[in-house]
């Protein structure tokens, strides 16, 4: 969400979320946001990666909130470094 761009009436920025998130718990851990809104705290939980759960009643702001969720989650992988595939010479056995 750029600062000039509110979609939920609460809204607040990303980078407030950023902060908190990172201050207030740790890399894997679950943040639970039961007034989802637009998603902010999702977005937050994807870049940190942190594991999220959001509750919203609207299903106008849900759709909005799954959507940028979604794209926040597509991004964070289009930059994961590419991993290799195991190469076809090196056998794995389990016995």
């Amino acid at each position: 969400m750029d600062r000039g761009e509110q979609f939920h009436m609460g809204g607040k920025p990303v980078e407030l979320m950023l902060r908190l998130i990172g201050d207030y718990s740790r890399t894997g851990e679950t943040i639970l946001d039961p007034f989802m809104g637009s998603g902010t705290t999702g977005v937050a939980c994807i870049r940190t990666d942190r594991k999220f759960i959001g509750i919203e009643r609207e299903p106008k702001y849900f759709d909005i909130a799954c959507k940028r969720i979604q794209q926040a989650y597509d991004l964070k992988c289009s930059e994961l470094p590419f991993e290799k595939p195991p190469s076809t010479s090196q056998s794995t056995f389990t016995f």
